[in-house]
C-alpha cells in the first residue's frame, strides 16, 4: 500500500497535469526499482532526458 500512496501523492502534486504526473511516477519507480537498467525507458527520449537531469553522471544505453 505504501507504493500506491506514493503514486497518489505524485498525481495529486501534478495538479491534473497528466504528462507531468506520468513523468514523476516513472522517475519515482526508477528510483525504487531501477527500471532503466532493464530497458523500460529505451524508447522514451523524454523520460531518458528527465532521468539524466536527475542524475547527470548517469549513462543510459539508449542514449549511447
Amino acid at each position: 500500500m505504501k507504493l500506491r500512496k506514493e503514486i497518489e501523492k505524485v498525481i495529486r502534486e501534478a495538479n491534473e497535469d497528466r504528462a507531468s504526473a506520468a513523468e514523476a511516477i516513472c522517475a519515482m519507480l526508477e528510483s525504487r526499482f531501477g527500471l532503466s537498467a532493464k530497458g523500460w525507458f529505451d524508447d522514451d527520449p523524454l523520460m531518458q532526458q528527465a532521468l539524466l537531469a536527475l542524475q547527470p553522471g548517469r549513462h543510459l544505453k539508449a542514449l549511447a
